[in-house]
């Protein structure tokens, strides 16, 4: 993989310019040359180091020669800690990069080729378990568990924090974007793989006495829905735990409103 250091690069950089197509929106097509950046995962209101991040994604046309990645996350030292691309050559496997080291994993029910097409992507991280990482209710990957201290989320790119490394760009829809500050089950995967529009078979929980009973659900610290009604260029956390993302793409490139959606 070939990773770019380039000069200062701020000046190449423009606030999105989001072209309206459609009359609804329910996610974003990324053409290359954008991405969206979060802050530090330890600082989005983490209390441990088991969590689970999650992507709504979908595929269709790829115009270049370099793997398209979903996200990556890079330490301080500029070294990739985790990133998930979109393989090039086959329409149902993605490639894995976890601790700089360079894997493929294939699943049958994976088709790249089909834009209409919506899988969920999760990925449970734990010390106690490791890495879990699932397309749909299938688990495609175990691994060993991933120091994130430090590093920082960018979807739709591999990019570090200086944005000295920049590349790999997304070509494809995302609808959604979730982080959890919990491992969610097999059980809870399953159904929101099942059911696109819900997080739970039960928003709340009560006792006899009505009192609700805390869930999985409130563990929710992050969620992005990109179904943007007009262009703009901060991603609102739903959560409201105030975990923005900005939108960033390099000069001449944009990122498109879509009608497509997990259904």
């Amino acid at each position: 993989m070939r990773l770019l250091k380039l000069l200062p690069i701020l000046f190449l950089f423009s606030c999105i310019d989001l072209i309206i197509q459609e009359e609804i929106y329910n996610s974003l097509y990324f053409t290359g040359g954008s991405w969206i950046e979060f802050a530090e995962i330890d600082s989005m209101k983490l209390e441990s180091n088991d969590f689970t991040i999650q992507f709504w994604v979908s595929g269709g046309d790829v115009n270049t020669n370099e793997a398209p990645a979903m996200f990556s996350i890079i330490d301080p030292n500029d070294n990739i800690t985790l990133a998930i691309l979109r393989d090039m050559n086959q329409k149902n496997s993605i490639t894995t990069i976890i601790n700089s080291a360079i894997d493929k994993q294939e699943y049958n029910g994976l088709d790249w080729s089909d834009s209409d097409k919506f899988y969920l992507f999760s990925f449970n991280f734990s010390n106690t378990k490791g890495l879990n990482i699932y397309i749909n209710d299938y688990k495609i990957l175990n691994s060993s568990s991933l120091d994130v201290k430090g590093s920082t989320l960018n979807v739709g790119a591999i990019v570090n924090e200086d944005r000295t490394i920049l590349e790999n760009f997304w070509q494809g829809y995302i609808d959604e974007i979730r982080l959890w500050n919990t491992i969610l089950t097999d059980s809870t995967i399953k159904f929101q793989s099942e059911h696109p529009d819900k997080l739970g078979d039960n928003y709340r929980y009560t006792d006899s006495l009505g009192i609700e009973i805390p869930t999985y659900i409130d563990s929710l610290i992050g969620i992005w829905r990109l179904n943007f009604q007009e262009p703009l260029t901060i991603i609102e956390d739903d959560s409201e735990h105030d975990n923005d993302g900005n939108i960033y793409s390099l000069s001449g490139f944009s990122v498109e409103l879509s009608e497509k959606g997990a259904k």
